[in-house]
């Protein structure tokens, strides 16, 4: 593939991610914001419904892996699909960030339910068909497949950049709802863009149509199939813990910014400048650490580290380096070298627990049922941080310095559970893609 197209390619990501970064970041803090002391949504209620789409979104995952899968074999080109789905999100996030203390608490439900709604059906129906174009795109090739997988988790962190940084400027400028809308309209643009990435005509992006033993398979079968694959259920509990603490510390960072560095919403990007300045240039050293440990090994390694990362986040607000700020760059910038790890790995992890069972038809199945689990984390991990919001007021800072407790914990149950469930003879670093 040339430059142009991973770019191409690239572009899909950072413009899905950053609206769902901007999504998981504000959600609670938007809900928080108050005039006269009249909150917009209670916290545990709106971590609830929010929870309730996390698991509508993960149900509809394995089917929309399927029909991935089943549009394929019926020799029809898998980039098609993302012309139903690219501007859907961007749509759901414009609904959702509409509301205000002015309209009936009624109608500022109903309008955040609907954004929901429409936000999680378009973020599922784009999100799995573009992942698969991974295995799509590479024609069997591995250093392309790596590429691109590292492109994935790059696109996150570029898209996070983006959400952390410039969305508390926009917000603080122009408001919610303008900023979300400014966001939906370059993202419809970029998500259309991986369509344009195709490297050849050549069998790569289109399959000749047959009737095989994974065609055949319902629906329900190839999730059982792929859920009763133990490297990939212990590769989900890796990831499942690690997203986890992701969302927890993105719904955390502002505010750790207001209330314990007694800044503004704006000052995430001081917190969040350091760890995607320091996590983007180690993009270009995730290929080689995979050369050198494999997948498994080094998402194992950066767990572990980032947990303790994570595990510091909760003393921050004191000034144990120079400044109270200061100290907060610092410790969210020691993060960089395993978020770049992590999300840069994960593409790869997918595709290769795919490929061991010889289930590349089976692609999209696969990121569907991936999903399913990792979303209803992620569902559960907003709800955890809204419980903890809602003791802000009696807690004190203590609520906020537990998120940071919190998603290291996630992190090390995560690289526990993976322990538990991997086969008996699986190693750190074995295995065909590792």
């Amino acid at each position: 593939m040339s430059i142009t197209r991973y770019l191409l390619f690239f572009c899909g990501q950072v413009g899905m991610m950053g609206l769902a970064r901007f999504l998981y970041q504000q959600i609670l803090f938007y809900g928080d914001w108050d005039i006269e002391g009249t909150r917009m949504f209670p916290p545990i209620a709106l971590g609830l419904v929010f929870l309730s789409f996390r698991i509508f979104d993960g149900i509809t995952d394995p089917i929309a892996g399927k029909l991935s899968d089943t549009w394929v074999r019926r020799g029809h080109q898998r980039r098609t699909l993302l012309w139903f789905s690219f501007s859907l999100a961007p749509i759901g996030l414009g609904l959702t960030f509409v509301s205000n203390h002015a309209m009936p608490q009624a109608l500022a439900w109903f309008l955040l339910t609907l954004g929901l709604l429409v936000f999680f059906v378009g973020y599922t129906f784009y999100a799995i068909p573009y992942w698969s174009l991974v295995d799509d795109y590479s024609g069997g090739n591995m250093q392309t497949r790596a590429r691109l997988s590292n492109l994935l988790g790059l696109g996150i962190v570029v898209a996070s950049a983006i959400g952390f940084v410039i969305s508390g400027l926009l917000i603080e400028k122009i408001g919610y709802a303008m900023a979300a809308t400014s966001f939906s309209g370059v993202a419809i643009l970029l998500m259309a863009l991986p369509f344009f990435a195709c490297p050849d005509k050549k069998g790569i992006a289109k399959q000749p149509a047959h009737n095989d033993q994974a065609g055949a398979i319902s629906l329900w079968s190839g999730i059982t199939k792929a859920l009763r694959h133990r490297k990939f259920l212990a590769l989900i509990a890796l990831f499942g813990g690690s997203q986890m603490s992701f969302t927890i510390m993105t719904a955390a960072a502002p505010f750790i910014a207001t209330s314990l560095l007694g800044g503004s919403i704006s000052d995430v990007a001081l917190l969040l400048g350091p760890l995607l300045g320091v996590a983007i240039p180690c993009f270009l050293f995730v290929p080689r650490i995979q050369r050198r440990l494999g997948w498994l090994r080094s998402m194992l390694y950066a767990s572990l580290a980032l947990a303790l990362v994570y595990a510091c986040c909760g003393l921050l607000g004191q000034d144990l380096i120079g400044s109270p700020l200061l100290t907060a760059a610092l410790v969210f910038g020691a993060g960089g070298p395993m978020i770049a790890i992590l999300l840069g790995l994960e593409a790869e992890g997918v595709v290769d627990c795919a490929r061991e069972r010889e289930a590349e038809n089976m692609l999209g199945v696969y990121w569907g049922a991936f999903n399913f689990v990792v979303k209803i984390l992620n569902g559960i991990a907003i709800l955890l941080a809204s419980i903890l919001i809602s003791f802000k007021e009696s807690w004190g800072d203590m609520a906020i310095r537990s998120m940071g407790f919190l998603a290291g914990g996630c992190l090390l149950a995560g690289v526990g559970f993976h322990f538990l469930i991997r086969p008996p003879a699986e190693k750190a670093g074995s295995g065909a893609g590792d």
